[in-house]
């Protein structure tokens, strides 16, 4: 007989709201019947079919932020990886060409990190890049990430890591490159904000939707936005709490 490894689950966004959940758990006791999506063996397979798309998509993204540092067209107030409120680029493209020097710096430097992790590359050893073009070193950074996915996301040595900015963890930072071309060249989901009764927890009105979440049929949890009180619902639980809030209003009329 050999020995299964025990499953853990996905350090991925899906698993946000498990892990939010058992946060509340071991500090107020409070259970729940949230289930983790497990690791095959470190991210699941959602996560790593959405870093699959992420990083084929990144290409033409980035090609659309070139653009914006050639012409200087970008739309001003665009929020950018590293902006702040009152910056104000010094001329036109500028913000374009931070964003792109960025993400370019940070996608090869993953990309010798794993190519040398894997003994491709030798640690003291790095390719020569005078005369290559910009757009041939972005689209050659994706091709080799895109190739080495399936290693990264379940065998680097940050792939247990959750995917958040800052961390090491390839899937994240993928994600995180994403978000940000999206972001800048307005690509990026836009959601209706859904007006949606007091929590029953809390009694504010804190609740909504948390698309960060993992979907549960298609459909998003509903979460607590007070600090000090992050209840966290599915969609069929907190349509049966309005219903029964609903009769409650109805009965007292």
């Amino acid at each position: 007989m050999h020995d299964h490894p025990t499953p853990k689950p996905c350090p991925g966004p899906c698993n946000n709201a498990w892990r939010r959940a058992e946060a509340v758990l071991a500090e107020t006791g409070t259970s729940h019947h949230l289930t983790p999506a497990w690791g095959q063996p470190t991210q699941c397979y959602g996560c790593r079919e959405r870093a699959l798309r992420q990083i084929t998509e990144l290409p033409e993204l980035l090609t659309a932020v070139q653009l914006e540092a050639i012409y200087g067209t970008r739309p001003q107030n665009t929020a950018t990886i590293h902006s702040r409120p009152n910056d104000t680029p010094a001329w036109p493209g500028q913000a374009a060409r931070l964003l792109i020097d960025t993400l370019l710096g940070e996608m090869e430097e993953l990309q010798a990190d794993v190519l040398t992790l894997r003994g491709i590359w030798k640690a003291d050893t790095q390719p020569d890049r005078n005369g290559v073009r910009e757009g041939q070193r972005l689209t050659g950074a994706c091709r080799i990430l895109a190739a080495h996915l399936d290693w990264m996301l379940q065998h680097h040595p940050a792939a247990g890591e959750p995917h958040e900015q800052g961390n090491a963890n390839p899937a994240g930072q993928i994600r995180h490159w994403h978000a940000a071309a999206q972001r800048f060249t307005k690509q990026h989901p836009q959601h209706d904000v859904r007006k949606l009764a007091p929590c029953p927890r809390c009694k504010g009105p804190y609740l909504a939707e948390s698309r960060d979440l993992r979907l549960v049929d298609d459909r998003p949890y509903i979460e607590c936005r007070d600090p000090d009180c992050r209840r966290i619902m599915t969609t069929a639980e907190y349509e049966t709490y309005v219903k029964a809030l609903a009769a409650v209003v109805t009965q007292a009329a």
